[in-house]
């Protein structure tokens, strides 16, 4: 081990300058000669570019696989590069993945170019050159590099779903009484350079600057317990956007249902209208989204500690969010054959997301028994699936899972079985493809469990509930 390695090895991943303050300091030597031996040294991981005065984190391979690198390197941006700290702090707060829409609004980036100012997609662009981040379709996630331990993909795109209901509701409210001009009101707009999750024009007095319309702007927190630090980049929007010359007067409102005094009293103290779920649109409204996203939370805990409550949930939902019910149909699918599997007496997994070959997969489940793994794809559709999809899923989905769960130590010997669950059955191209993988002489055992199949699963588990959800929702639902 060199020097700089040991001085990393006792004092765990450091920036650049304080790293070479240290060798300077144990070898005898000058910074300046100090600095050029940590820059010239190739065993060493960097992070690069974020960071005052040409500063890099450094740390060793190793030290990134529990998964700390993370926090200190939020940390060091925090105190060294705040601009790009608010990537990593909204990702955080929304366990790990964020569609991008959302993560333009808060980012606290112009989405146009501003003078003195980095654009969204020149910070984003350096993030993922970095591997810090991934960018899968339309979605921003940390990298496996970084070894996060709070990924959450089942949560993170289900309150992507529930945040927009709620900006939907909220976008309707604010035209019915007369908040925003009716045919203005729109979500992910932009106003002054940036994203707001809402933006429309205000015919309200007090926002007029002569005959000109001021605007109602608005984003969304929630889910999550937020502190006053997740406030800022809203704060910081609405600080640059009034500096601009003839700029228009808005109504600043943040949308929140998890929110500390400090928090509501800083909002208060800038003049940030507090927009309350409960408040606005009613408790029970607030309770269910809550009830919901707590058993999100944890997905599997949950399922093992009171698999029916789920079931309830789908009850509560057609009573007081039938739009949301239908847009989550997919998500609620998943605890079904999760909770099949948790019959069965395996441990699960939901909602994981893995590189192979530098491809981005989705596990939907991954259910683990003492000699076997399972891992199934959930499909919660009205159409039938097609023999594309069965062809993706063995072909190029089944053997990259197979390859990450074989370099994983604790998995590696145990048997590898795939199951594709789908409520609408499959069409007739996709079921003679199941008949010609039934008798081929692959070595990989592939189900494909049907409407008829999922009944029978569910009679299996004697469970009054379930099957009434799979009868009304899942199989025969107009919804």
């Amino acid at each position: 081990m060199t020097a700089i390695g040991n001085i990393l090895l006792d004092n765990g991943p450091m920036i650049s300058s304080d790293l070479a303050r240290k060798l300077a300091k144990s070898e005898g030597i000058t910074i300046n000669a100090a600095s050029q031996r940590v820059s010239r040294d190739q065993t060493l991981e960097r992070i690069e570019g974020f960071f005052k005065s040409n500063q890099s984190l450094i740390f060793l391979p190793d030290q990134a696989k529990d998964g700390a690198i993370l926090s200190l390197l939020a940390k060091q941006m925090e105190m060294h590069g705040k601009k790009y700290w608010y990537v990593l702090n909204a990702l955080r707060y929304h366990s790990g993945s964020l569609d991008r829409s959302f993560l333009e609004t808060y980012a606290n980036y112009p989405i146009n170019p501003v003078a003195s100012h980095f654009t969204f997609e020149e910070v984003l662009q350096k993030f993922v050159k970095e591997k810090i981040l991934v960018f899968n379709e339309d979605e921003y996630s940390f990298a496996p590099r970084l070894r996060y331990k709070g990924l959450n993909l089942f949560l993170s795109k289900t309150l992507n779903i529930i945040k927009l209901y709620v900006l939907d509701n909220f976008k309707n409210q604010a035209k019915n009484i007369g908040l925003v001009s009716y045919e203005s009101a729109e979500l992910f707009g932009e106003h002054g350079n940036f994203r707001w999750a809402f933006k429309g024009i205000s015919p309200l007095n007090g926002l007029k600057t002569g005959k000109e319309f001021g605007f109602v702007i608005a984003d969304v927190l929630l889910g999550r317990p937020t502190r006053k630090k997740d406030l800022d980049f809203f704060i910081k929007k609405i600080e640059i956007i009034k500096t601009y010359k003839n700029a228009s007067r808005v109504m600043p409102i943040l949308l929140v249902d998890n929110l500390d005094h400090e928090g509501f009293m800083y909002l208060k103290e800038k003049g940030i209208v507090v927009g309350l779920i409960g408040e606005l649109f009613g408790q029970d409204y607030a309770k269910t989204l809550n009830d919901l996203i707590t058993v999100l939370t944890n997905a599997a805990a949950s399922l093992a500690n009171d698999p029916n409550k789920y079931l309830n949930l789908i009850t509560e939902l057609r009573k007081y969010n039938e739009g949301l019910l239908k847009n989550m149909k997919g998500t609620l699918f998943e605890y079904v054959a999760g909770h099949y599997y948790l019959f069965k007496g395996a441990s699960i997994d939901l909602g994981w997301e893995i590189i192979e070959d530098k491809a981005i997969h989705e596990m939907d489940i991954r259910a683990s028994f003492g000699n076997k793994i399972i891992i199934a794809e959930c499909k919660a559709r009205v159409a039938k699936t097609q023999v594309a999809d069965v062809n993706n899923w063995v072909r190029v989905k089944a053997p990259a899972f197979k390859r990450w769960i074989k370099e994983q130590d604790a998995q590696r010997n145990k048997e590898i079985e795939f199951e594709y669950w789908s409520t609408s059955g499959f069409d007739e191209d996709a079921s003679k493809r199941i008949e010609e993988l039934k008798v081929g002489s692959g070595k990989n055992v592939f189900r494909f469990i049907g409407p008829e199949e999922i009944l029978h699963r569910a009679l299996e588990m004697k469970n009054p509930k379930l099957r009434k959800a799979l009868n009304t929702f899942f199989l025969k639902s107009n919804l």
